[in-house]
């Protein structure tokens, strides 16, 4: 797999397969610019025995996945419970924060909606 494009960092995702033929997404937990493997813990995988173990590849072997633009909230929730579960207080908060907003941007975009409602409602009223 060609990963020259993409600069890779501790906390990437990234997929990968391994020696075995394991097909693997997981996080970067450990890695050196001037090395030539990566260490990444095994979130998700065609074989269940390593999800949640930490695996060595090659760099070239993994590339990166990129973050998508926007999460829904229950992929927010999900990736909360996975942040406690692997006890990263830092993307915990970070994906709290995210979800916060998210939700006060989605509470206050339902308000300016009844608002419009509400006046194009009086408009038509008025008009009759």
């Amino acid at each position: 797999m060609d990963n020259n494009k993409l600069k890779l960092e501790v906390g990437d995702w990234v997929k990968g397969i391994t020696r075995n033929g394991e097909l693997i997404h997981g996080y970067l937990e450990k890695f050196q610019s001037n090395h030539s493997r990566v260490e990444l813990k095994v979130v998700v995988s065609d074989n269940e025995q390593i999800i949640g173990s930490t695996v060595r590849l090659e760099k070239k072997d993994v590339v990166k996945i990129e973050k998508s633009l926007k999460s829904t909230e229950k992929q927010l929730e999900t990736l909360i419970d996975l942040a406690l579960v692997t006890r990263d207080h830092t993307w915990f908060m970070e994906l709290s924060k995210e979800l916060i907003e998210r939700r006060k941007n989605v509470s206050s975009s339902n308000k300016r909606n009844t608002t419009i409602d509400h006046n194009d409602k009086t408009r038509r009223n008025n008009r009759v």
